[in-house]
């Protein structure tokens, strides 16, 4: 089997296994609009928030630590650092729990969770972090079966947990919060079977390797937490302003609008490791094809999102119902929203290739600190399609930030790819 084909067969499997991840909540997205009220869907809807906040911590990005070292197993004890990585994840989850009970009053504030289900998100947040790690692992290895395997049996579990949990035992939100956390917990426990029973983990781990892991991964926090700002701060700004039924429309066209995102993750993952090792060959005329075919994948993501938006209220009459459909307007904000964080994607691995992540992180955190102000004006007068039109503005900042310092990173030919007849 050729590189190529071996590059395009790995981002099937990636894309499998993300549409069968983003098909599954698209098949309950019907069910659990027609159970649970805007309101309910919102409290849902926090909950998935603040476990993805709560991932930005835990861990500290160590698992990409482990991804990127692996490259380096033939001179280094790889087991080992993945061990310093799993202590470094133990760590951050017991100082995040202590976090949220001494914030436990101002967080309930914000979120309308009660603090049982703040600290159960914590737990989650761990568990992905164990997920991620051996996940991670797999896609440095170029093992995509394995991770898709993986991927789809926690879609899976958390689908039939959710389902029951709503539809059976009627537990109503706290239903499919408490499917996500089942689901998660119990992959996360196969993760680590997995990761010593395959000798990717051994410890005890060794102080150095913590040491290194975590100046690989400490940088990023302040990246991975603006992130999460670009993310989901429009979801807090919305409860605080316009009420959880709010929150519930605004989700629900967030997850329409996530399948795009599903799959720009995943052809990433199956895209990444391949470039890591091509741009290190320093080939003038390869730079030039993978320049010139970003441009056309920039392309095609702007036009999906476009057509998202063009066909929003036929999809949700469809997925969510009559009750939903004040989140049309949104879905094309959001699309276009996903499409630039597919272009990201595409010019943030020459970073990592370097590992500029402190730069990164100041990139991030611009873009953080945009949306937030974009955020506070356009949710006032344009209520939730102006907490999806900040969020774009975020977007586009943060995808022009990290292209320009890709390439002061690892300089590509940019420029040069835009002329038709332009050879290496």
């Amino acid at each position: 089997m050729t590189r190529r084909h071996g590059l395009v067969s790995a981002a099937l499997v990636y894309v499998v296994a993300n549409g069968v991840s983003a098909g599954l909540p698209f098949l309950m997205l019907p069910v659990l609009t027609r159970v649970l009220e805007p309101a309910a869907y919102g409290l849902a809807g926090m909950f998935t928030v603040m476990v993805a906040l709560f991932t930005s911590v835990v861990g500290v990005n160590t698992h990409g630590a482990a991804g990127m070292r692996w490259f380096d197993r033939e001179s280094m004890d790889l087991p080992r650092y993945v061990a310093a990585c799993m202590v470094i994840g133990i760590a951050s989850t017991a100082v995040t729990l202590l976090a949220v009970l001494l914030l436990a009053p101002w967080l309930k504030e914000w979120t309308q969770l009660p603090l049982a289900w703040l600290l159960v998100a914590v737990l989650v947040a761990a568990a992905q972090f164990v997920l991620q790690l051996q996940l991670t692992l797999w896609q440095s290895a170029a093992l995509a079966w394995q991770y898709g395997a993986l991927r789809i049996a926690q879609a899976v579990l958390d689908a039939i947990a959710s389902l029951g949990l709503v539809l059976v035992l009627h537990f109503g939100w706290e239903g499919r919060a408490g499917g996500v956390a089942l689901a998660n917990v119990a992959v996360a426990a196969i993760a680590f079977v997995l990761l010593l029973g395959g000798r990717w983990m051994r410890f005890p781990a060794r102080r150095d390797d913590v040491r290194a892991a975590l100046r690989f991964g400490l940088p990023l926090v302040p990246h991975l937490a603006s992130g999460m700002v670009l993310a989901l701060f429009d979801r807090f700004l919305i409860a605080g302003t316009l009420g959880l039924a709010s929150v519930g429309i605004y989700m629900v066209a967030v997850q329409v609008g996530m399948a795009m995102g599903l799959v720009t993750d995943a052809f990433n993952r199956a895209y990444a490791p391949w470039l890591l090792e091509t741009i290190q060959l320093q080939d003038a005329r390869r730079d030039l094809r993978i320049v010139r075919w970003t441009y056309g994948y920039f392309v095609a993501l702007l036009a999906a999102a476009l057509l998202a938006g063009l066909f929003a209220e036929p999809l949700l009459r469809l997925l969510a119902g009559e009750q939903y459909l004040a989140a049309a307007p949104v879905i094309l904000w959001i699309a276009l929203g996903y499409a630039f964080g597919g272009m990201y994607f595409m010019v943030t691995n020459y970073v990592f290739y370097v590992g500029r992540t402190g730069s990164l992180a100041l990139v991030t955190f611009t873009a953080g600190a945009v949306n937030v102000v974009a955020a506070l004006f356009l949710v006032r007068s344009h209520g939730i399609v102006g907490a999806a039109q900040a969020a774009l503005i975020g977007k586009i900042v943060l995808f022009a930030g990290t292209w320009w310092l890709s390439q002061r990173c690892r300089p590509m030919p940019w420029g040069r790819a835009l002329a038709p007849g332009a050879k290496a």
